[in-house]
């Protein structure tokens, strides 16, 4: 599972030599905030050499008083082992106490966890159950990762207008891949009736964003006249595009046309 670590907040990323004394002192103290603090001093070499061991002996006290950035980074540490003897189990321990304080990226490594049975039994329920928490607060990696794992589940978990609805949601942060599994969806009516007019409103979207494979099939849709009314000048010209990008079938297909790129 490759899992995802929160993001140092200011006052961990510009931690400069100076002030890693006076961060040292008040971790030493007690204070999570100054601890997780240490642990990204060392995991980051912020004044000091990249220590693993030291980074995630911080992290580790600050997890033990609740902070939940450093529960779900010291998930991260146990899941890769880094400074740790790697163990799944602890990752989700910790993924779970942060999980349960409201961290997204904990929700989603969680979700990770029971979604490929790591450290955890295999979960569906439980992996939707986390997904969706984490892309209801509007975490975009989680929100693509629940509309694709209902749109590839077998039997009563699959569910295509979940999975619409958050590929829909998805591609508000320009997601190529929801844009791109929406076209498809609609194209091929996967689970809905199909809806050449919305694939191609996807997959131009998609085109737009220099995506070389939809550009093609763009191109194909206005050529067979699929989705919106024939075009073959249109079509050659989405040709064009896909072959500027190297892709290959559409310099095949300007051949085939009998036109020149």
């Amino acid at each position: 599972m490759s899992a995802q670590i929160p993001q140092p907040n200011e006052l961990h990323q510009f931690l400069v030599p100076e002030t890693v004394w006076e961060t040292y002192q008040r971790a030493k103290s007690g204070n999570a905030e100054s601890q997780y603090a240490m642990y990204a001093v060392y995991r980051y070499g912020r004044g000091v050499d990249v220590d693993p061991v030291q980074s995630a002996a911080w992290c580790l006290l600050s997890a033990e008083q609740g902070y939940p950035d450093a529960q779900t980074a010291l998930g991260v540490i146990f899941n890769n082992g880094e400074g740790v003897e790697q163990s799944c189990t602890e990752a989700v321990k910790w993924f779970t106490k942060a999980a349960e304080q409201g961290d997204v990226y904990a929700m989603d490594n969680l979700a990770a966890a029971y979604y490929y049975g790591d450290g955890v039994e295999k979960s569906f329920a439980e992996a939707v159950k986390w997904w969706t928490k984490a892309a209801e607060d509007d975490h975009a990696d989680s929100q693509l990762k629940l509309a694709t794992a209902y749109y590839l589940a077998e039997g009563a978990d699959r569910n295509v207008p979940e999975a619409i609805k958050w590929f829909k949601k998805s591609t508000e942060k320009h997601s190529r891949d929801a844009m791109r599994s929406l076209g498809k969806i609609y194209r091929e009516g996967d689970g809905v009736e199909k809806d050449a007019a919305e694939a191609l409103k996807w997959y131009s979207l998609l085109a737009k964003e220099g995506d070389g494979e939809a550009q093609f099939i763009v191109g194909e849709m206005y050529l067979a006249g699929e989705g919106t009314e024939a075009d073959r000048d249109a079509a050659i010209n989405w040709f064009r595009l896909a072959a500027e990008y190297d892709y290959d079938p559409a310099l095949e297909k300007l051949k085939e046309l009998g036109v020149e790129e």
